[in-house]
């Protein structure tokens, strides 16, 4: 996916992208580890097309992911695959808080059943249902780390074992990549 794809597809999957059109850019605020990010408005993030743009302050994400130079004569995009890019996905803040609010969706779409909620995230990240090794591997993945967090005493074990599994649907090749 193109940055500014990516950027729209993970605000359509946890459910916050805004579809208001036009108006003003909305704002991006560097933060203290030195990564910038969009600013929400009321209604959730707006398309990455309304994210202001500027030399100094440019959306990491967007950079991370090969956005289109600023200049005039950007006749064609280029187009990486490099560590940062998974880096990100896996480490920033900001995309932790969006999978938990893909993680809220599941489960308000998907009721408690661990088959219902992975087949549920599996279309909304891949746009298909699981294979049958990939809801065994779901499956045994969500068990294990529940049970080790119960035996940790972690509040909400399920649900956190939840968020890790879409935290890891959407670092996955089948939600980055169109075939």
């Amino acid at each position: 996916l193109d940055a500014e794809m990516l950027r729209d597809s993970l605000l359509a999957i946890a459910n916050v992208l805004s579809r208001q059109p036009f108006g003003p850019a909305d704002g991006v605020t560097p933060r203290a580890d030195g990564l910038v990010v969009s600013n929400d408005t009321q209604g959730g993030w707006r398309r990455s097309i309304y994210v202001l743009h500027r030399r100094t302050t440019m959306p990491t994400l967007l950079v991370n992911f090969d956005r289109p130079r600023m200049s005039p004569n950007c006749i064609e995009r280029t187009e990486s695959t490099v560590a940062p890019q998974a880096l990100h996905l896996m480490n920033d803040k900001q995309i932790h808080h969006w999978t938990e609010l893909f993680a809220e969706r599941v489960k308000a779409n998907a009721g408690n059943e661990s088959a219902q909620r992975i087949t549920y995230a599996y279309l909304c990240a891949a746009g298909r249902e699981p294979s049958d090794s990939e809801m065994q591997l779901a499956s045994l993945f969500l068990e294990k780390l529940t049970e080790q967090w119960q035996s940790e005493q972690v509040a909400d074990a399920a649900d956190k074992a939840l968020v890790n599994l879409c935290h890891a649907l959407i670092n996955s090749a089948a939600f980055l990549y169109v075939d």
